[in-house]
């Protein structure tokens, strides 16, 4: 080879290498930035995972509200507790005293 013909070819080299990384990082960019990129897949799957969390912590409060329901629908003493500590309620002939904390 001659040294001018290898100097074009190292100028096509650099300038096929130079369409390269550029088309690399278009991609790159589109598939970490895009809507359904990987950014926003980790982002939805932390919010996914939140959203579980939350799914679970209102199972279990459904499940000691519907034990509280069960009480409340078999046992009059438990009205009775719930009446008295929620509304002061008393019987007749009954005092009832407040203590307010310091």
């Amino acid at each position: 080879m001659k040294a001018r013909n290898f100097s074009k070819f190292l100028k096509n080299i650099k300038k096929k290498n130079a369409l390269i990384l550029l088309l690399l990082s278009i991609g790159l960019v589109y598939i970490l930035f895009d809507q359904r990129g990987l950014i926003q897949r980790i982002r939805l799957a932390s919010e996914k995972s939140s959203l579980e969390d939350r799914i679970e912590q209102l199972r279990k409060e459904n499940a000691s509200m519907q034990v509280e329901i069960t009480k409340l629908q078999t046992s009059d003493k438990e009205i009775e507790r719930i009446a008295r500590e929620k509304y002061f309620m008393h019987r007749n002939g009954e005092k009832v005293i407040k203590v307010e904390p310091k």
